[in-house]
């Protein structure tokens, strides 16, 4: 009963009325998003430009702005966590990670305006920075980022040696020690959803793995994918759900209508598996099962292209305000429900 008279709550408190956000001017959404800084938020950043923003934040605001590197990628690029926290107190916990996969670069881009709001624009959103331990892992997979960026467009893995030197990388998404190996994965060092060769054998999984497990707070995690239009629950490794899987349904499905109220974009929501098959070794089931986060979602953002990845760069702004507004209600559901 407490879960749903605070879903209520916040979807009257949280959500902007539908009328209102279509009548919102494109120029006005493209105004907000413009910056001065060596950042974009309307157009797709290097693995470079993503790590100078990132150091630029804890560099200018360090009473509420903590940036570690988590871990080191395969060819050595830092794996950069932040951290926000006024005063860096005891609160509960949310992780939210991207680009775990190479050629989705609407994650990463999305993340970077999650960062904005907490940080810059902390002003209008104090209430929320300051209720919540929030970690943003803008880029989980530099190597592969880097590596589709300049060579292979439609790469998906990291950069790891197999034992096939034709055919390098490793699905990070199903590294993951949980069921590993098991629906939805491949052995063959030259499929797209290749395991690795043991769970956690590489450098970006073992990084999120040991942060993720430092932290005794984290409530809710949120992963950032494409494409799809998707907001998953576990379990990704088959067809079975987790005992508490209403309250998982029923929080998704206010944050989904918190999304699509701001131009109407509607995403499904149910577990995974249900709606789009099996896959074993995710992160997403990993941190429900493993790192305590009640709350697991991976959310499948909108594509376009020929192949699906390639949103065209004017949609970023878009996209990463419907999103910013599920984040809102599900970081005031957190503050709400562990106060």
């Amino acid at each position: 009963m407490k879960l749903v008279l605070l879903l209520h709550f916040l979807a009257v408190a949280v959500f902007l009325p539908q009328s209102h956000a279509r009548s919102v001017a494109v120029g006005d959404v493209l105004h907000k998003f413009r910056t001065h800084k060596p950042i974009s938020f309307t157009n797709y950043n290097t693995e470079k430009q993503i790590g100078e923003y990132v150091d630029y934040l804890g560099r200018t605001y360090p009473d509420r702005v903590k940036v570690t590197t988590i871990g080191h990628s395969v060819e050595g690029r830092p794996i950069r966590a932040v951290n926000i926290n006024k005063n860096f107190t005891a609160k509960p916990g949310i992780i939210i990670d991207a680009g775990i996969h190479a050629r989705e670069w609407i994650a990463p881009a999305v993340a970077l305006h999650i960062l904005r709001e907490l940080v810059e624009n902390y002003d209008e959103n104090k209430v929320l920075a300051d209720s919540i331990d929030w970690t943003i892992i803008p880029l989980l997979n530099p190597d592969g980022y880097v590596y589709s960026m300049n060579v292979d467009r439609m790469w998906r893995k990291n950069r790891a040696n197999t034992t096939d030197p034709l055919c390098p990388g490793v699905d990070l998404n199903r590294n993951f020690d949980l069921f590993f190996g098991g629906a939805g994965t491949s052995l063959d060092p030259c499929d797209e959803t290749f395991t690795g060769s043991g769970p956690f054998s590489e450098p970006e999984t073992r990084a999120l793995r040991d942060y993720a497990l430092s932290k005794s707070n984290t409530q809710l995690y949120l992963t950032l994918h494409s494409y799809g239009k998707y907001f998953l629950y576990p379990w990704g490794f088959g067809d079975s759900l987790p005992r508490d899987w209403k309250e998982l349904d029923r929080l998704a499905r206010v944050a989904e209508k918190a999304l699509s109220s701001v131009y109407g974009t509607h995403y499904q929501v149910g577990s995974s598996t249900r709606l789009l098959g099996a896959a074993a070794g995710g992160s997403d089931d990993w941190m429900k099962a493993r790192a305590g986060a009640k709350y697991s979602y991976t959310v499948e953002l909108p594509g376009g292209g020929e192949k699906g990845f390639d949103l065209p760069p004017e949609s970023i702004p878009y996209v990463s305000r419907e999103l910013w507004e599920a984040v809102k209600l599900l970081g005031f559901f957190v503050a709400e429900e562990w106060r």
